[in-house]
């Protein structure tokens, strides 16, 4: 489903390109932009780091490579994921450079818009206390979930970088976030644009005319199936942020690492 998804976004795109009717952000220039939500969401930036460190203090290095092996993943490939996904920008900002890019530190997927953005939101408006305990209950007994990073696909708006998450447990936890969210009466607004099933990771957004529509359209498919990285989802947040989730504006209102079962094989 995940697959189909994307290669529909990515027709799309293709479409869009070709008949030069690609979308300008008119907000990305617009300081009074005042669109502001709540997200569940994962730094990948931040996931890699975990994963580093759990690795470097593991006491069975040998089962980390071992397990890279089995995964055909080179030790450093899932380090370098952010690095990687950099690259790529750089490519594209040297053929696009008015675009808006997004830094490492803001590249995340999301798990959960929990509140979508509307123009005014304040976190006066809810009880961020009760919103940060529905989260963290949650998310309590969930396990770290394995993201590929491999490919891009885009839309008329925007360049995306494709994740696909190793087995249902991406899924597991925003139904549970859902249905944490549902039982607490809390007003939500998930689900309300789309129900969210992928894990791709935002990456460029069109904010001027594009210099050379069919340039752009060849860089992308030369990476249209590039593996980027892995990642170990293990660090997730709830935030309040506005439409682009820029850092400037985020404010982290819960934070959660999920663990595995204890006694389970590290």
């Amino acid at each position: 489903m995940i697959e189909s998804i994307y290669q529909h976004m990515w027709d799309n795109f293709c479409d869009a390109m070709r008949h030069n009717c690609y979308v300008q952000d008119p907000y990305l220039t617009h300081q009074s932009d005042t669109r502001r939500g709540i997200t569940a969401l994962a730094y990948l930036q931040s996931n890699s780091q975990f994963h580093h460190r759990r690795a470097s203090h593991d006491e069975s290095r040998h089962y980390q490579l071992r397990q890279n092996r089995l995964r055909n993943v080179s030790p450093l490939e899932c380090l370098s994921l952010t690095a990687n996904i950099e690259a790529f920008l750089d490519q594209v900002r040297t053929q696009e450079p008015e675009q808006y890019y997004y830094p490492q530190n803001e590249l995340h997927i999301t798990l959960l818009s929990v509140i979508s953005c509307v123009a005014d939101f304040q976190l006066a408006d809810i009880d961020v206390a009760r919103y940060a305990a529905v989260f963290q209950h949650a998310l309590r007994d969930i396990e770290p979930i394995d993201i590929e990073f491999r490919g891009v696909t885009a839309s008329s708006e925007c360049i995306v970088i494709q994740g696909f998450p190793q087995g249902n447990g991406l899924n597991a936890l925003r139904e549970r976030l859902r249905d944490e969210l549902q039982r607490s009466g809390l007003p939500t607004t998930a689900d309300s644009r789309y129900k969210l099933v992928t894990a791709h990771a935002s990456a460029v957004r069109f904010r001027a005319p594009l210099n050379n529509t069919e340039a752009l359209l060849q860089l992308c498919q030369r990476y249209r199936h590039h593996v980027f990285g892995r990642m170990t989802l293990s660090a997730c947040e709830l935030v309040f942020n506005n439409w682009y989730q820029q850092r400037s504006v985020t404010q982290s209102l819960a934070q959660c690492v999920l663990q595995a079962p204890v006694g389970a094989e590290k």
